[in-house]
């Protein structure tokens, strides 16, 4: 979870970035990273914050990553980039949690008043959201 917190402490721009590379993109797009559960778990969860989804969905979403980590750490595992990485430690040990994205949205809920609070004061505010929320949902 310091991972996380770090994503939305020293990486924001990196996460408003991304936020604003979906808004921006004509039709679909495709949010990723390494294993696609870490960055992209955090970057997802606040897009579907801003599209309305219930936060035991925004959960669920995440959580749903497990059900495949062993085929994505076995093929980061054959690239050099990432080998160390995921053989020095189980699978569990990469395996997301619904209690990490949980825990990650109270501390937002706390510190920011929720995801969208988080947004705004990083400076992805309430017209951008709303853009975001219509492209989402309407799309």
């Amino acid at each position: 979870m310091k991972a996380y917190l770090g994503y939305l402490s020293d990486g924001a721009d990196n996460v408003v970035g991304a936020l604003r590379a979906v808004t921006a993109a004509p039709g679909a797009s495709v949010v990723h990273c390494a294993a696609g559960k870490d960055r992209t778990g955090v970057v997802c969860a606040l897009a579907l914050s801003v599209a309305g989804v219930q936060r035991e969905a925004v959960v669920a979403d995440y959580a749903q990553t497990a059900e495949r980590i062993e085929g994505v750490v076995a093929k980061l595992a054959a690239r050099p980039t990432y080998a160390e990485d995921m053989t020095r430690r189980d699978v569990a040990s990469h395996t997301p949690r619904a209690e990490t994205m949980r825990r990650v949205l109270d501390l937002l809920d706390e510190r920011h008043g929720g995801p969208l609070g988080w947004l705004d004061a990083h400076g992805f505010g309430p017209d951008e959201q709303a853009v975001l929320r219509r492209k989402l949902t309407e799309d």
